[in-house]
C-alpha cells in the first residue's frame, strides 16, 4: 500500500508527464532537408531529447509522410515520383519532428499561380491548376491539400478551389497517384 501511495504522490508531483511514459522534450530529424531521386534513396535520423539527455530514436520512432510519392520506413526515405515539399514526421511518445523532402524526376507538376500573395478581403477565393511535363493539365484529376487548413482549404466538389479563410503562409500541394506512378508539387501561398 506504501509503494502504491508512493507512487500516486510522484504522479500528481510530476504532473504525470513522463510518468506512465517516457516522453521527450523533443525531437529533432536530421538533416532538416533531404533531395533523394525518383527511385533512389535516403536516411533521416531523429533524435530526442529528455531531461536526462538525448537518443536516438531512429528505428523505434513512428514515421509518417504527407505524400505518397515519398515514402519512409525507420528513416529510410524512397523517392516514388517528383515532389517537393513532403513533409517527412518522427514521432516519439506524441511528440513529432520533421523534415522536409524533394523528390527529383520528370514527373513533377507545376502549380499556378505560383509563390503569390492574396489579399483576404478581396480575394477569399482562388482557383489553382496543376500541369504535368509542362503542358498536361491534370487540376481534376489532382489531389489537394493545404499545409494549414486554418489558412486555406480545397473545395471537394470544384477541384483546386482553394478558399481563404483567415491571414497567414501555407504550402499547397498538388499530389497525382495512378498505380505505381507518382507526382506531387507544390507553392506557398501568403494571405494577408
Amino acid at each position: 500500500m506504501a509503494v502504491l501511495t508512493a507512487a500516486l504522490l510522484l504522479a500528481v508531483a510530476t504532473g504525470c508527464k513522463g510518468f506512465f511514459v517516457n516522453q521527450p522534450n523533443s525531437v529533432a530529424v536530421s538533416p532538416s532537408t533531404l533531395t533523394v531521386a525518383q527511385g533512389g534513396t535516403g536516411t533521416l535520423t531523429a533524435t530526442a531529447t529528455y531531461s536526462s539527455g538525448t537518443k536516438d530514436v531512429t528505428k523505434s520512432a513512428s514515421w509518417a509522410s504527407s505524400s505518397p510519392c515519398a515514402t519512409v520506413n525507420a528513416g529510410l526515405v524512397t523517392g516514388v515520383g517528383a515532389a517537393s515539399g513532403v513533409t517527412i514526421t518522427a514521432s516519439v511518445a506524441g511528440v513529432n519532428g520533421t523534415a522536409t523532402v524533394t523528390v527529383t524526376g520528370s514527373q513533377g507538376l507545376v502549380i499556378t499561380p505560383a509563390n503569390q500573395t492574396f489579399t483576404l478581403s478581396t480575394t477569399p477565393s482562388v482557383q489553382f491548376t496543376a500541369t504535368q511535363n509542362g503542358t498536361t493539365d491534370v487540376t481534376n484529376s489532382a489531389t489537394w491539400t493545404s499545409g494549414n487548413s486554418s489558412i486555406a482549404t480545397f473545395s471537394s466538389t470544384n477541384p483546386g478551389l482553394a478558399t481563404f479563410s483567415s491571414t497567414g503562409t501555407t504550402t499547397i500541394t498538388a499530389s497525382l497517384v495512378s498505380g505505381t506512378s507518382c507526382a506531387s508539387g507544390s507553392t506557398n501561398v501568403t494571405v494577408q
